[in-house]
């Protein structure tokens, strides 16, 4: 049982090492995982054991510490996103989990759209009838990837053409 508690114990202390930085700096840091799905799956992993669950008093205090962690990463993360989004700052794409790049993209897309001659771009917002890869604006942005039902702001010609293809539906 202490090497399981070890296993246990070191996830959770990288995730709250990492919860810990993000919380005591102003700038976004580089996540040590790809997606909060892969920590929530690797934390998963180690409360199950050869297909043996732990102890469930001790697997229930633990979920409920990784929830509050997560809450807590999360939404230290999108108050940094936002407030750099509305200063106009840039945001790496390398410091986002895949959640957030499916979140931010499209808001980054409208930024890159505003020009400074007053080029009105229309924009088409849609939904996905479909997932789709990572999709190139005319602007050579990239956006996505998309699945199924999500609901972006796209290039009105990009989204022109994948509604044609039966991609999308163009929602206004």
């Amino acid at each position: 049982m202490v090497g399981v508690s070890w296993l246990i114990n070191d996830a959770l202390k990288r995730l709250v090492d990492f919860v810990k930085l993000e919380v005591s700096t102003e700038e976004l840091q580089k996540p040590p995982y790809e997606s909060y799905a892969q920590i929530i799956q690797e934390l998963n992993n180690r409360l199950s054991v050869g297909g043996n669950v732990l102890d469930k008093e001790l697997v229930e205090s633990t979920r409920a510490m990784i929830r509050e962690t997560l809450a807590a990463l999360i939404r230290r993360r999108i108050e940094k996103l936002m407030k750099s989004y509305e200063l106009g700052r840039e945001i790496p794409e390398g410091s986002l989990f895949v959640e957030e790049r499916r979140f931010f993209m499209p808001l980054l897309e409208l930024r890159v759209l505003e020009t400074p001659k007053g080029e009105a771009r229309e924009l088409a917002i849609v939904s996905f009838r479909k997932g789709f890869p990572v999709l190139y604006s005319v602007r050579l942005v990239a956006l996505g990837p998309f699945s199924q039902f999500d609901v972006a702001a796209i290039p009105r010609s990009d989204a022109g053409e994948l509604q044609r293809r039966g991609i999308i539906d163009i929602v206004r």
